[in-house]
């Protein structure tokens, strides 16, 4: 608790306890056992007095009940508008407001409402920091982040279907009541795909009698199936190890490039899954945030990567299947801070290559 807050508490127990007193105090029978006063002061005064006092209680106790009511909890709208984040809501005043739009990054002022009971949690606060960097660089436009009665809603389209990895990575670590609703976009076929299954519906409903016919079409299938299989298996692989990663990330020892000893743990279920598929070769890539300069960054990656990769060989993968890659800070998928933090771009990531 803040030194400021702890002032106020006490200023208000004093004043509680101040004002009991006044309530409690038995002032007839004070009056009528003092003689001093009783000699000065006449019955019409005395009624007087105790009228002001009364007042004054009411006062007093009508003023604490309205500090009782319960302040009403913030409302604001984040809304994606032309790769902008746009914040509508109500505000106990414009000071607020602008210090809620500085910590959240807005880039664009909506319609802002001032009321003297809003308020907002610095709990509620920091998780909608770390939803805001996702809304903007994941979601296309009018997607929106909306809180209601200390309750978030996500909605919106990713503008990938890779972000819903990444976005799930970063949902496990918002304490608030989070209620979403995402859609991935729609995927258009390419033209291999379209011709894949063309193929596929044809040779599924046309009958071929002649041998030589159906050898040719036999042949062309297996040529068709299998890259689409590789293709699949190759996809299943990523999917699977995203998803180990997306919450379990891989960690480092503090300024160091040897990783912890709980993603010494993820290191070998990524291994495993290599091991059980040992046609397909893997690259590590190595990424940093923008703190520090390229060539550092760089080499900060790179030995990063090496390392996850010699534990990789550590634990029986051909050295052949495994390339590590230091990309620095080439690649972000979040937006740095003014000091070129970003938990998020710190990050190893591993890259099915194929067969």
């Amino acid at each position: 608790m803040s030194l400021i807050k702890k002032l106020i508490l006490l200023l208000i127990f004093f004043i509680v306890l101040n004002v009991f007193s006044i309530f409690e105090f038995d002032y007839k029978s004070y009056l009528s056992d003092n003689e001093s006063l009783s000699t000065l002061t006449s019955k019409n005064d005395e009624k007087d007095f105790l009228d002001q006092l009364n007042e004054l209680k009411n006062k007093v106790f009508s003023s604490l009940d309205e500090e009782k009511k319960e302040r009403k909890a913030l409302n604001l709208e984040l809304i994606k508008k032309d790769a902008l984040i746009e914040m509508n809501g109500s505000f106990s005043n414009e000071k607020d407001a602008k210090k809620i739009a500085d910590i959240l990054n807005v880039n664009r002022e909506g319609i802002y409402e001032y009321d003297a009971v809003s308020a907002i949690e610095e709990s509620l606060l920091d998780d909608l920091v770390l939803l805001v960097t996702p809304l903007k660089d994941y979601f296309t436009d009018n997607s929106k982040l909306t809180v209601l009665n200390n309750e978030v809603f996500l909605t919106g389209e990713l503008k990938d279907s890779s972000y819903k990895d990444l976005l799930d990575s970063i949902l496990l670590r918002v304490k608030v009541n989070l209620k979403t609703n995402i859609t991935l976009p729609h995927v258009e076929l390419n033209e291999v795909d379209k011709v894949i299954n063309k193929m596929e519906k044809v040779l599924d409903s046309k009958v071929v009698n002649d041998d030589k016919t159906n050898t040719n079409l036999s042949t062309n299938n297996k040529l068709i199936a299998k890259p689409a299989k590789a293709v699949s298996k190759k996809n299943d692989i990523q999917s699977t190890i995203n998803k180990l990663l997306s919450s379990k990330k891989i960690n480092f020892e503090r300024r160091s490039s040897k990783i912890t000893e709980d993603s010494s743990i993820v290191v070998k279920e990524i291994a495993k899954i290599l091991q059980e598929n040992p046609d397909f070769k893997i690259e590590i890539a190595g990424h940093t945030d923008s703190r520090g300069s390229d060539s550092l960054n760089k080499q900060i990656s790179q030995d990063r990567a090496s390392s996850v990769r010699e534990v990789l060989i550590s634990l029986g993968i051909d050295k052949n299947r495994v390339t590590a890659v230091g990309y620095g800070e080439e690649f972000p998928i979040a937006q740095d801070d003014e000091n070129g933090l970003s938990e998020i771009n710190r990050r190893v990531e591993f890259n099915i290559l194929g067969e």
